[in-house]
C-alpha cells in the first residue's frame, strides 16, 4: 500500500511566511497607495507655504494673492478652459460617430480604423507638431504657399500659431482617437432589445442612435469626456511650442514658467495647480450626481446587438471619408516630419540645395544625444520592469485580499489618472525636495523612473486585476498543499499565467516613458535628460532640424513597438483560446 508524503514546514518558518504574506497583502499595497497620493497632499499643503523649499514652513495666503493678481495667470486659466471646452465640443461628436461606425456598422476597413486610433494614441505629440508647422506655418507652410498661388487668396489662410491651430493639432493628434478607444467596449455591449424596440416604434437608424443608443451610454460617454479632458491637459508641449509665439499661455505652461523662473516661484505654481485639483474634484462630484437614481442598463437577458447596421450605398463613401481624415491627420504630418529632418534650414524650401544629411551626422556624433538615448532606455526599461513587478503584487493583494484596506488601495490607485501630468510632476517635485533622499531622487533617472511608475499605476493595476480575476484560487491552493511557499507559488504558478498581461503592461509603460514630457519636464537635470526633453530643448533653442531628427527617431520607434505589441497581443490571444 502506497502512502503520500506530507510536507510539514517548521512552525517558525511558517509563521514568518504568514506574516510576510499578510504584510504584502495589506500593508504594502496601502503604502503604495499612500505614495501615489502623497504628491497631491503635499501640493495642497505647500500652496499655503510661503517659505522656500528646504526652509522652515511658514503658512500664509501670499502665494494665492500673487498668483491670482497676475493678469498672465488669469489669462492662462481662461485659455485653458476655452481650449479644453472647444476641443471637447468638436472631438466628442466626431468620436461618437467614428465609434459607432467601427462598433455597430458594416463599414469596410473598420478593424484597420481601430488600429489607426490605437496608433494615434501612442504617437508622440511634439514630433507631429513639427510636421504641422511645416504645413501650416504662416510664413513658409506648404499649404499656405500653395493657396497663395490662387488668384482670389491674399496672405496666409492658416496660422498654426493660434488658438485654432492648437485646437487642430490636438484634434489631429489624440483627442478623437483617445475617446474612440475608450468608448468602443461600451458601444459593443448595448442590449439588442433597446434598439429593436425603437425600430418597432417607427424610428429610423439615426433617430435610434441619437435618442436611444447614446443616452443609455451616458455614463460611459460622460466618464470618457471627463477623463479625456484631464488627459488632454497633459499635452502641454503643444501649447508651449505653438502658444508662446501667439501669446496664448495655459495653466500647464504657466506652471512650467513659474518653476523655471530665477528664482523659482514654487508657491505661485502650486497655488495655480490646486485650482485645477478643485475643478477635477468638482467634475467627479458632478459625474456622481448625474448617475444617482438613474438606470443605464445596456446588457440584458436578450443579449447584445450582434448584427451590424448596414450602411447601404453610403458604405464606401463613408469609409473613404474616414481614411481620408486619417491620411490628413496622421500620415501628412509624419511625412513632412521626415522631410523636415533633412532640410538645411527648417521650413526654407526655396533655398539652394535645401536638403542635407549633416543634421543626422552631427546628431549621432553629439555626446549629449547619446547620453539622452541612454537615459531614455534606462528610464523606459526601469519603468516597465518596476511597474510589472510592483503592480502585479498590488493587483494580487486587491483581488485576493478583499479587505477594507485593499478596497481603499484600489481607490487610491486611480488618483494619478485624475491629475494632469504637469500637476503630478509639480507634486512629485515637492515630494522629492521634502525628503532627505532628495539628492538621490531630484534630477536623477531614478526620480524620473519613480514618477513615471506612479503615473502608470491606474492602467497597470487594472490590467493585472483583470488577469488575476480569470485565474482560479484552486491553483494556488494546490501548490500550497504540495508544500510550496507563497513566494514560490506566486513565481512558479501565478506569474507564468500572467505573462501575456505582464508583456502588455510592460510594453505600454515602456512606450509611455519613451514619449513622456509632462512628467519629466520638472524633474530632470542635464545628466538625466531623456530624449523627449532634448527634443523639446532643441525646438526652443532654434535647432529645429535636430529636434525634428530626434522626432523622427522617437516616432518610428514608438510606431514599430506599437505594431509589434499589437501583433504580439493577437498571437498571445490565439494561444490562450
Amino acid at each position: 500500500m502506497s502512502t503520500e508524503a506530507v510536507v510539514v514546514r517548521p512552525a517558525p518558518v511558517a509563521q514568518v511566511e504568514l506574516r510576510l504574506r499578510a504584510l504584502l497583502v495589506t500593508g504594502a499595497p496601502l503604502l503604495v497607495g499612500i505614495v501615489v497620493t502623497l504628491p497631491l497632499v503635499l501640493l495642497l499643503a505647500n500652496s499655503l507655504n510661503v517659505a522656500a523649499p528646504g526652509r522652515e514652513l511658514t503658512y500664509g495666503l501670499d502665494n494665492w494673492v500673487r498668483a491670482f493678481s497676475d493678469p498672465i495667470t488669469l489669462n492662462a486659466l481662461w485659455n485653458t478652459f476655452a481650449l479644453g471646452a472647444v476641443r471637447t465640443a468638436i472631438s466628442l461628436p466626431l468620436a461618437l460617430a467614428l465609434t459607432w461606425l467601427i462598433a455597430r456598422s458594416d463599414l469596410p476597413g473598420r478593424t484597420l480604423l481601430e488600429l489607426l486610433c490605437w496608433i494615434g494614441i501612442f504617437l508622440p505629440h511634439l514630433p507631429m507638431t513639427f510636421g504641422w508647422i511645416l504645413l501650416l506655418d504662416p510664413q513658409f507652410g506648404l499649404v499656405n504657399e500653395a493657396l497663395k498661388r490662387l488668384p482670389f487668396v491674399e496672405g496666409s489662410v492658416f496660422n498654426i500659431y493660434s488658438f485654432w491651430g492648437i485646437i487642430w493639432v490636438h484634434l489631429a493628434s489624440t483627442s478623437i482617437y483617445y475617446k474612440v478607444v475608450l468608448l468602443l467596449p461600451a458601444f459593443r455591449r448595448v442590449g439588442a432589445v433597446l434598439e429593436e424596440a425603437a425600430r418597432v416604434c417607427g424610428a429610423n437608424q439615426l433617430t435610434t442612435t441619437l435618442r436611444v443608443t447614446i443616452p443609455v451610454l451616458a455614463p460611459a460617454v460622460l466618464a470618457v469626456t471627463v477623463l479625456a479632458f484631464v488627459r488632454s491637459l497633459e499635452v502641454f508641449e503643444v501649447e508651449l511650442l505653438l502658444g508662446r509665439p501667439a501669446n496664448i499661455p495655459v495653466y500647464s505652461t504657466r506652471i512650467y514658467d513659474l518653476v523655471r523662473d530665477q528664482p523659482p516661484q514654487f508657491g505661485q505654481a502650486t497655488a495655480l495647480g490646486v485650482i485645477f485639483l478643485v475643478v477635477l474634484i468638482s467634475l467627479a462630484i458632478f459625474y456622481q450626481w448625474y448617475l444617482r437614481g438613474r438606470s443605464f442598463a445596456t446588457v440584458t437577458g436578450h443579449g447584445y446587438s450582434a448584427a451590424p447596421v448596414r450602411l447601404g450605398r453610403w458604405r464606401w463613401p463613408v469609409a473613404a471619408a474616414c481614411f481620408a481624415f486619417f491620411a490628413v491627420a496622421l500620415a501628412a504630418p509624419m511625412v513632412f516630419l521626415l522631410l523636415g529632418s533633412f532640410m538645411r534650414r527648417y521650413g526654407f524650401f526655396h533655398i539652394r540645395d535645401p536638403y542635407t544629411l549633416s543634421h543626422w551626422q552631427n546628431l549621432f556624433n553629439d555626446p549629449i544625444f547619446l547620453l539622452s538615448v541612454r537615459n531614455s532606455l534606462i528610464i523606459a526599461t526601469g519603468v516597465a520592469l518596476l511597474g510589472v513587478l510592483l503592480y502585479s503584487l498590488v493587483a494580487y493583494s486587491i483581488v485576493r485580499g478583499r479587505s477594507r484596506l485593499t478596497r481603499v488601495t484600489d481607490i487610491l490607485m486611480w488618483v494619478p489618472w485624475a491629475v494632469p501630468g504637469i500637476l503630478l510632476s509639480l507634486g512629485l517635485l515637492w515630494l522629492f525636495l521634502s525628503t532627505p533622499l532628495r539628492g538621490l531622487l531630484y534630477g536623477t533617472t531614478l526620480g524620473i523612473i519613480l514618477a513615471l511608475v506612479i503615473k502608470d499605476s491606474p492602467l497597470s493595476t487594472q490590467f493585472f486585476k483583470a488577469g488575476l480575476l480569470q485565474i482560479g484560487a484552486e491553483l494556488e491552493e494546490s501548490a500550497r498543499v504540495c508544500g510550496a511557499s507563497w513566494f514560490r507559488t506566486y513565481w512558479r504558478v501565478l506569474f507564468p499565467l500572467l505573462a501575456p498581461t505582464a508583456i502588455t503592461v510592460g510594453l505600454l509603460s515602456f512606450l509611455s516613458a519613451i514619449r513622456d514630457i509632462s512628467i519629466s519636464v520638472l524633474l530632470y537635470s542635464p545628466q538625466s535628460r531623456p530624449l523627449s526633453i532634448l527634443m523639446l530643448e532643441y525646438s526652443f533653442s532654434g535647432e529645429m532640424e535636430r529636434g525634428t531628427a530626434i522626432g523622427v527617431l522617437v516616432t518610428v520607434f514608438v510606431l514599430l513597438v506599437t505594431l509589434i505589441a499589437r501583433a504580439l497581443g493577437f498571437r498571445l490571444a490565439r494561444e490562450r483560446t
